[in-house]
């Protein structure tokens, strides 16, 4: 799949902004791709298993939105989740 960069940047943005808004699970996460992005919300699912499985989980609800963006961009559009209680 050509879109693991993009899968990667996602992943590592997402653990940015967790850690910054004290988030330890997400619930519902909406990301926009481009048109032509492989990205899809069964193999997104996975790859955040393997990288953010602390995070993501049987809980989480991915919603993938395809607006005229350009290649290789990602737009973070919400994420819903649990604060920690520290």
């Amino acid at each position: 799949m050509h879109d693991t960069i993009l899968l990667s940047k996602i992943s590592e943005e997402l653990k940015t902004i967790c850690v910054a808004n004290n988030i330890n699970k997400v619930k519902t996460f909406t990301v926009i791709v481009n048109h032509r992005s492989h990205v899809h919300s069964d193999n997104f699912y996975d790859y955040l298993q393997h990288t953010c499985g602390d995070l993501v989980g049987e809980w989480t609800k991915i919603d993938i939105q395809r607006e005229d963006v350009q290649d290789q961009t990602a737009i973070l559009k919400s994420i819903v989740g649990e604060e920690n209680e520290n």
